[in-house]
């Protein structure tokens, strides 16, 4: 089971192709991960980008492959290697969202 920690919003896979998709958000950047039906268990699967949110208080939001977490979509075999990512994103975040504000000073 993911961690709800940062959690925003569980639901269908939005592009019609069956599956489960979690939205995490902390501050204005987060994590989104799709798991599509599988017909073995020991296949599971999780799809996962870095999301930028376009507005503080709407979940719409674009792929963010610029950052150093990751350059482009990453595949996760197990809830426990991903909750593993999750922690340190959350962190990451966290930090560069302070980095960002002490730029725009």
């Amino acid at each position: 089971m993911l961690t709800q920690e940062n959690q925003v919003l569980t639901r269908i896979e939005p592009n019609g192709l069956g599956g489960t998709q979690f939205l995490y958000r902390v501050n204005d950047y987060g994590v989104a991960a799709v798991t599509s039906p599988q017909e073995d268990v020991s296949q599971i699967h999780w799809k996962v980008d870095i999301i930028k949110y376009l507005e503080d208080q709407t979940l719409q939001y674009d792929i963010c492959h610029t950052t150093e977490l990751a350059n482009k979509t990453l595949t996760f075999r197990n809830d426990k290697t991903l909750n593993e990512f999750l922690r340190k994103a959350f962190d990451y975040f966290t930090e560069l969202q302070n980095l960002e504000k002490m730029l725009e000073k």
